[in-house]
């Protein structure tokens, strides 16, 4: 995480960059696979350059391999050539995933690519990129282009209230109840009630309009591995006092867990109704999930709770920017590094014994009173097992401060398949202990090591964890303070 280092000082204002393309990687003894991949970036912007880090999320559109999904670390470098209106680009990315019996190997994935940005307005610039993309241990590799682009929203870290524009977002968390017949999954004989637990992001775009994007996984042990990833748009039809009614419609993939969804191409059509409690909202959805080419179709219906929030993170949407008593100066802190699980006696579903196995993750902090709420996702990148993953759920306890030490206890909930592990039911919990040093004011070196406990499956290896950190600050308004 060479950024951590680049952007240590809390007085360099920092941006949130916004990539999206798409590249077609030939394979031999398969159909081609299309690869739709999403960066969310902190950049630094400078006159003549710009540089990026930040998390890279990859999904199977088309191809044999739906449900291949790759997590990772992403780095981004622009270089603005002066008199001409081209900006130069390199990108580099280092990952693991697989998914839906790919040739993956133990998952790890790199990537290094170069090109142009052209720009198309102030925040918005087309991409265009040769990639050079590998799964080294596996069968799938190829060099091709990428096209797409890419959306700068300046000065949203490290900056005051008066400085930035205002944007209204939400988080959601939700269960999802999915009815499932044969024809939707490889591993049913019989109609089956699976459930899905899912997180969404909202950004409000318009009075009406809000942007979404989706992550869910299964949490089930008929169809655990299944996950799906989208994007689109929720409009807003009627709005009564606290009670709104509004149609959602994205666009993204679903695959994993024997589902039949083809190349991962599939959309969801859903309508429901929030209530506003305080400054929170309940939300109830009924929908339908479709693969585009798969026989996968299916009814659900889903309810959660919704976190609303005023802030400089996200696009935008108030061109004023109030005044600084309505507004706290909030911490968020992004760690990432290596998470190596100590193989449990046992054998995975493929009647082999397990064997140690390593992971990269990406991990997010957030400070609420006298605890942090802590959110993780963990990639499998060496070992056996390249279409595992794991995202996880938590709370950090404070034990103890010292000079530049701190100790805390971290529990997660985990939800997590694929790659033959036996998960159970595809959730579980881990208790860490965890150790920082301040290598900086705003950047930590950290330790921990832990127990992962499956439910009702036979993985419970013991967790090591090395990684770095750094803090960032955000203007946030004072009631949606948690």
């Amino acid at each position: 995480m060479l950024g951590t280092f680049l952007f240590s000082n809390s007085q360099i204002p920092l941006g949130l960059e916004y990539q999206r393309n798409i590249e077609s990687i030939q394979l031999n003894n398969n159909k081609n696979l299309l690869l739709n991949n999403t960066s969310y970036l902190i950049a630094k912007n400078n006159q003549s350059y710009k540089i990026g880090y930040g998390l890279e999320i990859q999904e199977a559109l088309l191809g044999d391999f739906g449900g291949l999904y790759v997590f990772g670390l992403s780095t981004d470098f622009d270089y603005r050539i002066q008199f001409i209106p081209i900006i130069f680009n390199v990108n580099a990315f280092i990952g693991g995933g697989g998914g839906s019996s790919a040739p993956d190997g133990s998952g790890l994935v790199y990537r290094h690519a170069y090109g142009i940005k052209t720009q198309l307005n102030s925040s918005t610039d087309f991409l265009l990129r040769y990639s050079i993309y590998n799964f080294p241990t596996g069968d799938i590799s190829g060099n091709q282009f990428q096209v797409g682009f890419s959306y700068l929203i300046d000065s949203v870290f490290n900056t005051n209230v008066y400085a930035s524009k205002i944007s209204k977002q939400s988080i959601l968390a939700q269960g999802v109840i999915m009815d499932l017949d044969v024809d939707d999954s490889g591993r049913l004989d019989k109609d089956s009630y699976e459930t899905l637990l899912s997180f969404e992001y909202a950004n409000k775009l318009t009075k009406k309009i809000d942007g979404l994007i989706r992550l869910q996984s299964a949490i089930s042990g008929k169809i655990d591995g299944f996950m799906g990833y989208y994007s689109g748009f929720s409009y807003n039809i009627l709005e009564q006092n606290t009670i709104r009614w509004n149609i959602n419609t994205l666009i993204g993939s679903c695959g994993g867990g024997s589902m039949r969804t083809s190349g991962g191409l599939s959309y969801l059509l859903e309508t429901g109704i929030d209530f506003d409690v305080n400054k929170n909202t309940i939300s109830i959805n009924t929908g339908h999930n479709k693969s585009y080419n798969g026989s996968f179709a299916a009814n659900y219906i889903q309810c959660g709770l919704k976190y609303n929030f005023e802030s400089t993170i996200g696009i935008p949407n108030k061109s004023t920017h109030g005044s600084e008593d309505e507004f706290q100066n909030s911490k968020l802190t992004i760690k990432s590094g290596l998470v190596t699980h100590i193989s449990p006696t046992g054998l995975d579903y493929n009647d082999k014994e397990y064997v140690d196995m390593s992971l990269l993750n990406f991990a997010i902090y957030y400070p609420i009173t006298y605890f942090e709420l802590l959110a993780e996702t963990r990639w499998a990148a060496f070992g056996d097992y390249g279409a595992y993953a794991e995202g996880l759920i938590g709370l950090s306890i404070p034990l103890m401060n010292y000079k530049n030490i701190s100790i805390s206890l971290p529990i997660y909930i985990v939800v997590a398949g694929g790659g033959g592990i036996d998960v159970g039911e595809g959730i579980g919990t881990q208790f860490n202990l965890s150790a920082e040093y301040n290598l900086s004011k705003n950047n930590a070196l950290s330790f921990s090591v832990g127990k992962l406990n499956m439910y009702k499956g036979n993985y419970k290896p013991l967790s090591f964890n090395i990684g770095l950190s750094q803090d960032l600050f955000f203007p946030l308004k004072k009631y949606t303070k948690l």
